[in-house]
């Protein structure tokens, strides 16, 4: 028997970099998993793969954005699956603007992705969770929630330091009923999301997208970034019976760049 037969996951943020490789992660252990993330077609591609892989798999496009996308998100997976055992948010936005260039727009777009989906999301799954004294959320974070990673990212790192404040609060409430809570804190992984980080800093600070990743990477105690499927390991820990004395933590995963 796997790790995880028998296992209904809703995870955001499916379809690209660190999500996409925690759902065949999760698919390898016999997990049936809610896709969830805007682009429809990479989500059915990704299902159809992770079938291939031993688990079962729904795409169900949603802006996460919108909490009555949220909703009916929700409802299809039960409808699909019964009930939601794991809950993983793994959406993220990252730009990067000096703060007297932060609009509006930018901000509440950093906030509504990085923070409200997570609030959304755990809003509607955990109640079943407390019922049943039994659930397991993980919010993917960055070492951004712990230190500023560098100039010009005010709502993306003040962003990710609010879900470190929502996972520990929830994970308080959540103790008492068995249910654990804990955010991944990934350092420097090597996404499309920070490969257009990259070129963006490259451009704007005049150096050459070569000297750029040199300096990031000499940022790193282990000298390299850090690959996405290294992320999951812990995810898959996170929500297994084994993890069920941890709940409250950041844990990092970035190859030393932030030692707490």
């Amino acid at each position: 028997m796997r790790q995880l037969d028998g296992k209904n996951v809703f995870l955001t943020g499916a379809s690209r970099g660190m999500g996409r490789e925690i759902a065949r992660g999760l698919a390898k252990e016999g997990a049936s998993i809610a896709l969830v993330a805007r682009t429809e077609s990479n989500l059915k591609e990704l299902a159809e793969e992770l079938a291939g892989l031993g688990g079962r798999a729904i795409a169900i496009p949603t802006d996460v954005k919108d909490k009555e996308q949220i909703k009916e998100a929700v409802r299809r997976a039960r409808d699909e699956f019964g009930e939601i055992h794991i809950l993983i948010n793994s959406a993220g936005v990252l730009d990067n603007e000096p703060i007297a260039n932060h609009n509006d727009e930018v901000w509440e777009h950093h906030y509504s992705v990085n923070v409200n989906s997570y609030f959304y999301t755990i809003r509607e799954i955990i109640p079943e969770m407390l019922d049943r004294r039994w659930g397991r959320i993980i919010n993917v974070a960055s070492t951004s929630s712990k230190v500023p990673i560098g100039p010009n990212r005010a709502a993306y790192v003040s962003s990710k330091h609010a879900v470190l404040g929502l996972t520990k609060e929830v994970a308080f409430e959540a103790a008492p009923f068995g249910v654990t809570v804990n955010a991944i804190c990934p350092g420097f992984v090597l996404t499309d999301m920070v490969e257009d980080s990259m070129r963006k800093f490259a451009r704007d600070s005049g150096k050459s997208p070569e000297e750029t990743r040199a300096m990031w990477i000499a940022k790193i105690p282990m000298g390299r970034f850090i690959d996405p499927t290294e992320v999951v390991p812990l995810a898959l820990f996170l929500v297994s019976d084994g993890a069920g004395a941890i709940t409250m933590q950041a844990i990092n995963v970035d190859g030393g760049f932030c030692p707490n």
